[in-house]
């Protein structure tokens, strides 16, 4: 427990307060009878106190049942850092004075032993994996707030909710948006399709086990399955699902998409989402056999698969990449950038390689552990599906995986022996063009 006051701890440790806070007090807002104006009027206020964002409000008030309102408020707050919560209380218990009395939304509902600690070293030590976590994917119970990692383990630990409430909108400052004349966007409207989204959930292990693997079932990747599903769905993408794969299972459905289905050149997009175990740049497959993640995209690159050439495509991978973790370090500030680069340009036709057109994004870095709820799904899946959702109107792929990253490095730990474990995702990107998912934008080229 900490005897600082919450004002004077890191950013990060402010998030999980205002996140502990109001996971605290869900189930007690859930009851409270709100009336669909006075919501709409507290809604309003905290928009007015620029505690949520236009966007926000908007999004909030199309919501038609009040108490999915509510849920919904319980995900943007953490995302505003810990001034804009002490604000949205005030204006709360302003409104609503009986849940001033209760002192819902204040830190002294927390007991002390669920408190945070604030640790005072540089560095932590990484100790691998240990009989206080299991293996393979990383998993979270919401009782004890168990995390399990997509290779092995669970350990207490401060979970969040599946939305991905977090650090991302403590970027204050606008990101720049690109230079259209400089570098123009992928057309979302040149084919007769949106795009297309393939989502591979390996979740039951069973019969790995069977052939003497020891991995473990993926508890919660159904809800990763579900969530990316909605969201490709809501930005116009034809979706197919896949669940529990073998490695002949998985190479059949690759070959189908890659070589026996006519419609695929129809699409301006392509994303393919995989939830599974993994290790060694490998997807373990519910067999226990391995598809390495090279054979797969090389699956789609241009001299083999002529429908996509030089079509944008995405691929997802939640999975583990080693039998590391990834420990906490303490710094300072920021490191500047710098803001004078500058790409040449060139008017002429040119070819480009087989291996353009591609974005890869890792749940985490090479080597590394990835960590999953095993009831509000991953980490990296849920600040993914949160920001796309919110971001996708007015930012592209590589800008809003940006802040996916910061969500996941600074607003997701959890406890090991010996330290606090953390998690980094990682992303390759081989576009030749900005990747917008749901604006006019995406109309340029």
């Amino acid at each position: 427990m900490t005897d600082k006051p919450i004002d004077e701890l890191r950013v990060e440790d402010q998030l999980r307060w205002s996140k502990q806070i109001l996971e605290v007090n869900r189930e007690r807002l859930l009851e409270f009878n709100f009336e669909e104006e006075q919501f709409t009027e507290l809604i309003d206020a905290l928009t007015e106190a620029k505690v949520l964002s236009s966007f926000n409000q908007k999004a909030i008030k199309g919501i038609p049942v009040v108490s999915d309102k509510v849920e919904k408020l319980h995900e943007c707050l953490p995302k505003k850092g810990w001034v804009n919560f002490k604000k949205a209380r005030e204006i709360l218990y302003k409104q609503f004075p009986v849940l001033a009395e209760e002192q819902v939304w204040n830190e002294s509902k927390i007991d002390a032993f669920d408190r945070l600690p604030v640790l005072n070293v540089k560095y932590l030590e990484a100790d691998g994996a240990t009989s206080a976590i299991s293996p393979v994917d990383g998993e979270i119970s919401e009782d004890e707030e168990t995390q399990d990692v997509d290779g092995m383990f669970s350990t207490k630990s401060k979970s969040r909710d599946s939305n991905g409430a977090s650090a991302a909108e403590e970027m204050k400052e606008p990101i720049k948006r690109p230079d259209f004349n400089a570098l123009p966007a992928y057309s979302m409207n040149a084919r007769k399709k949106k795009g297309f989204c393939l989502i591979v959930n390996n979740e039951d292990y069973t019969s790995a086990r069977g052939n003497n693997h020891a991995l473990k079932d993926r508890k919660g990747s159904t809800v990763d399955a579900q969530a990316t599903a909605k969201l490709f769905k809501s930005l116009g993408f034809d979706v197919e699902p896949q669940s529990n794969l073998t490695k002949t299972n998985l190479d059949s459905v690759l070959n189908m998409i890659v070589n026996d289905f006519p419609a695929l050149d129809e699409y301006n997009c392509f994303v393919a989402v995989f939830l599974s175990h993994g290790e060694n740049e490998a997807l373990n497959c519910v067999d226990g056999r391995d598809k390495k993640i090279d054979d797969i995209i090389n699956q789609f690159k241009g001299d083999s698969c002529k429908a996509l050439r030089g079509i944008p495509k995405w691929f997802i991978i939640q999975a583990c990449r080693g039998k590391s973790f990834n420990t906490e370090v303490l710094i300072d500030h920021d490191a500047k950038g710098d803001d004078n680069d500058v790409e040449q340009q060139s008017s002429k036709p040119i070819s480009i390689p087989a291996c353009a057109d591609f974005y890869i994004s890792y749940a985490t870095a090479p080597g590394y552990y990835s960590f999953r709820n095993i009831n509000q799904g991953s980490w990296f899946i849920s600040d993914l599906c949160s920001i796309i959702s919110e971001y996708s109107l007015t930012e592209d792929v590589n800008t809003m995986m940006t802040r996916v990253n910061k969500e996941v490095a600074l607003g997701r730990v959890v406890a090991g022996d010996g330290g606090f474990r953390k998690q980094m995702p990682c992303h390759v990107n081989m576009l030749t063009k900005a990747l917008y998912l749901g604006c006019a934008r995406c109309s340029k080229i």
